[in-house]
């Protein structure tokens, strides 16, 4: 009986000593996991930040170019690459571009080009001009950005789709 009652003893010992060690590293875990939170909210505000300037810069730096360049007497082809230099900045300044790259990210950057015309409402001929590619190559690229987004065989506008993703 009194060898039961010693390992008994030992035993609720060792539980209370491993509990209180569990209960340190419950502490120490908590304690680690508020330090993360605050460094991942501090990453996300840095983030917001380096946007932000990148954002006014494009808007204070480039953008006045844009304008001044609008008003220079420009052929019809480099009206349209003006007019796509100011979409495509447009489109990396604002916060969709987030949905947009996720979106394009299986895409080459062709059929991202080709993607951003179509979203511009270019026909194939006209992003065929802008490209210097044939039409047929164009159609080409389009399918492929359908399959890659998972629109091929659905009843989708590919347009209305790359609008949605704004």
């Amino acid at each position: 009986m009194i060898t039961d009652v010693t390992r008994l003893k030992q035993t609720e010992d060792a539980l209370r000593r491993h509990k209180q060690e569990l209960k340190g590293k419950t502490v120490n875990l908590e304690e680690v996991n508020a330090a993360l939170r605050v460094l991942l909210k501090k990453r996300e505000e840095d983030k917001r930040e380096f946007e932000e300037r990148i954002m006014a810069n494009v808007r204070e730096l480039v953008t006045p170019y844009i304008a001044k360049l609008k008003k220079t007497h420009l052929a019809e082809r480099q009206r349209a690459y003006l007019e796509i230099l100011e979409n495509n900045l447009n489109d990396l300044t604002t916060p969709f571009v987030d949905s947009l790259s996720r979106s394009f990210q299986k895409l080459t950057p062709s059929e991202i080009r080709v993607a951003a015309l179509v979203r511009e409402g270019k026909s194939s001929k006209e992003i065929a001009e802008i490209l210097f590619v044939s039409p047929r190559t164009v159609e080409f690229h389009r399918d492929q950005i359908r399959r890659k987004l998972g629109l091929s065989g659905r009843k989708v506008n590919l347009r209305s789709f790359l609008l949605s993703l704004r």
